[in-house]
């Protein structure tokens, strides 16, 4: 159980003022003025005091204070967000900023220590919720990556619920590499809380992190209508560099649900197709690769 000792700066009545501040006060209209912001979902978060993961696709940095703009407020104030340690507290003052601006928690996304799942457990044992992008780092091309299971292994420990969060539009408003976002239309969708009880007996293996992984994957993509590509976006982007290629979405294909059934998803992609999720069996093939990947969360 959390101490009040475990309070950290992001915490702080007046960091929590500022953050209110920066995003509302400079942020909000900003993002109003150019991509006219719509919310829906919120009635999934009725009743929800905390705490909450919300698990999102990630493709700009207008993702986070878009979520945490979009949030009813009794959530809204006691929402933080993992952030990446080697990009944005790659100095002491850039990581100041981003914590008391917008909450941001360092988490190495190659390496999750033992130190930063106990203080985030801990955050969420205070009540507090937690933006997490699974994906790991923002999208090459618009498509939703491979999660990473990190996700898995914070929501077993926790036990808390996992609110899939769909993000439209930003790719085309705001993507990697700009630094001001052009006029459009973007929106998020905030789905039900996903609960996994039927997980917790017995010590998870990479399998069961790899199923739970994907049934939060599956569930955002039905939310964005994103074609899946069943590839870590870090290691597109390592191949990209190096001169190949991305890789082509397998049509049908997306993440795999762990009872290996292909549910109709309901929403379009945006190839026009609507996708499937694919076969257990993909599953069994990921393992190896899934547990070579295990720290990387």
């Amino acid at each position: 159980m959390a101490r009040d000792g475990d309070r950290i700066v992001q915490q702080a009545i007046g960091a929590k003022l500022a953050r209110g501040l920066f995003i509302h006060g400079a942020l909000r209209p900003i993002i109003k003025h150019y991509v006219h912001p719509k919310v829906t979902g919120l009635e999934n978060l009725a009743g929800h005091k905390g705490p909450l993961i919300l698990a999102a696709n990630h493709s700009s940095h207008m993702d986070t204070p878009l979520v945490l703009d979009s949030l009813p407020w009794e959530l809204r104030h006691k929402t933080l967000v993992a952030a990446a340690t080697d990009y944005f507290f790659s100095s002491r003052v850039l990581g100041m900023f981003v914590s008391v601006a917008v909450g941001a928690v360092p988490m190495d996304r190659r390496s999750v220590s033992k130190q930063t799942m106990d203080k985030v457990e801990s955050l969420l044992a205070q009540g507090w919720c937690l933006v997490i992008y699974p994906e790991g780092s923002r999208t090459l091309d618009g498509r939703l990556y491979r999660g990473k299971t990190g996700i898995a292994r914070l929501a077993l420990s926790s036990s808390v619920p996992v609110v899939p969060v769909g993000i439209v539009g930003t790719y085309h408003a705001m993507p990697a590499g700009r630094s001001w976002p052009v006029y459009g239309q973007v929106e998020v969708r905030f789905g039900k809380p996903l609960t996994f009880e039927r997980y917790t007996l017995g010590v998870p293996n990479q399998l069961v992190l790899r199923a739970i992984t994907d049934q939060i994957m599956y569930e955002i993509m039905a939310l964005t209508g994103q074609t899946y590509v069943d590839e870590y976006v870090t290691r597109a982007k390592a191949r990209l560099s190096r001169g190949h290629a991305p890789l082509e979405a397998v049509p049908g294909s997306g993440p795999v649900l762990d009872d290996g059934a292909v549910p109709d998803m309901g929403t379009v992609a945006d190839n026009g197709t609507v996708p499937d999720i694919g076969t257990a069996a993909q599953q069994a093939t990921d393992t190896d690769l899934d547990a070579r990947d295990a720290s990387s969360g």
